[in-house]
């Protein structure tokens, strides 16, 4: 597999855990009130709680793994740029 090809599969992998950053903290919110407002014998307070600090989080990660992706991708670029400029001083 050729380095590329290992980076895009890379890429890849980290977009297809999106997913999984949005709703997993949303799931557990809402189970987790769920659970509290059946142990406790209140009607949707820790539900409806939960579940919108769930979807906070979940927005919060994704927005927190776009950012880290985009700075990957600039450090990336910067050192392709450096490279090639390197390559293009080195060459009469």
């Amino acid at each position: 597999m050729s380095r590329d090809n290992a980076e895009i599969w890379r890429e890849a992998l980290r977009a297809t855990t999106l997913g999984w950053d949005l709703a997993l903290p949303i799931f557990g919110g809402l189970l987790t009130g769920y659970l509290l407002d059946r142990a406790l014998g209140t009607r949707y307070v820790f539900t409806l709680g939960l579940l919108i600090f769930g979807i906070g989080t979940g927005f919060y990660n994704v927005i927190r793994s776009i950012q880290r992706m985009d700075e990957r991708t600039r450090r990336r670029d910067n050192r392709e740029g450096e490279r090639g400029e390197t390559e293009n001083e080195a060459a009469p």
